[in-house]
């Protein structure tokens, strides 16, 4: 079966042609490393989970009772979410950065190297590890909650709830070739791949069915290391982060190795952090469909 088609937006470079390469296609997008001919491996990347208060009352993400629709900003019938008495914890990236600005008390939080970036709570692995694979317990998690504590309503929010991680790093490439990467994610997540004359990005605001996105189009990458972002963050119910790749055209997705992702503090490539990361061009919006199972909609 296959998941719902999703969009995603890639912003490269105005001078992203593929003159002089094996690879030349029309559909193939090519960034260049930040830092070219990088040998050292990796041991993993860089992370945060945090976890709030279920209470929390102060989203900055707007909705509107007429069109049931979110959105970013106020106006047009959109109202603050947590002025409503149902809009309580996470609810999009304005959140996502609330908390990661400081703006938001944490009742639990965790920084540290993940090997791979595979994460999850109770629930998800109660619920779906079966259809989408199991996921390593995050970090702030203790006993693993599942989806419901005793009889409650799985929709009441427990101590697995209303929770966010952010990973940081490089992804280093060793040969010359199309890639692709993808995240599982529940309740909404963004992607940053930086490259030395540009970016791609993926991202999925608000709350969305858990699903694995990826790029329309593969990129085509060269030897050396490229910084990425990941943020992602759920409200209720199952949770699950999950960064995976393919290569050279591949239809399988593959958890990146901890020796293909390099943290900020390693030799040499701290100080590239923000570099490469300015004048960049044309913006694409694609559609591409992931295999998987058809999402549910809590």
């Amino acid at each position: 079966m296959t998941g719902n088609k999703k969009t995603t937006t890639l912003v490269i470079a105005a001078s992203c042609c593929l003159l002089g390469s094996s690879f030349a296609s029309a559909t193939v997008l090519q960034l260049a490393p930040l830092l070219p001919s990088w040998t050292a491996t990796g041991q993993g990347s860089d992370a945060t989970f945090v976890r709030i208060d279920n209470q929390w009352h102060d989203s900055g993400v707007y909705w509107n009772e007429s069109s049931g629709t979110y959105s970013a900003t106020p106006g047009n019938g959109y109202v603050a979410v947590g002025s409503l008495s149902w809009g309580s914890g996470l609810w999009g990236i304005n959140d996502f950065n609330a908390v990661m600005g400081g703006k938001v008390s944490p009742v639990a939080s965790w920084s540290g190297r993940v090997s791979q970036i595979n994460h999850g709570d109770g629930c998800y692995n109660q619920q779906w590890s079966g259809a989408w694979g199991a996921a390593q317990p995050a970090p702030i998690f203790g006993s693993g909650t599942g989806c419901a504590e005793g009889d409650a309503d799985p929709a009441q929010a427990n101590d697995e709830d209303n929770w966010l991680a952010y990973f940081t790093g490089y992804v280093r490439v060793t040969d010359e070739d199309l890639y692709n990467f993808s995240v599982l994610y529940d309740d909404g997540f963004f992607f940053n791949l930086y490259g030395a004359d540009g970016q791609a990005s993926l991202t999925r605001d608000f709350l969305n069915p858990r699903d694995r996105l990826g790029f329309e189009d593969d990129l085509l990458l060269s030897e050396g290391l490229y910084r990425f972002e990941l943020g992602v963050y759920d409200r209720l119910e199952a949770g699950v982060v999950d960064l995976r790749w393919q290569r050279g055209g591949a239809s399988d997705w593959w958890l990146l190795p901890p020796e293909y992702l390099l943290d900020v503090a390693e030799p040499g490539a701290f100080a590239l952090f923000g570099a490469g990361l300015v004048g960049l061009g044309l913006a694409y919006r694609r559609r591409r469909t992931q295999a998987g199972p058809v999402p549910d909609a809590t």
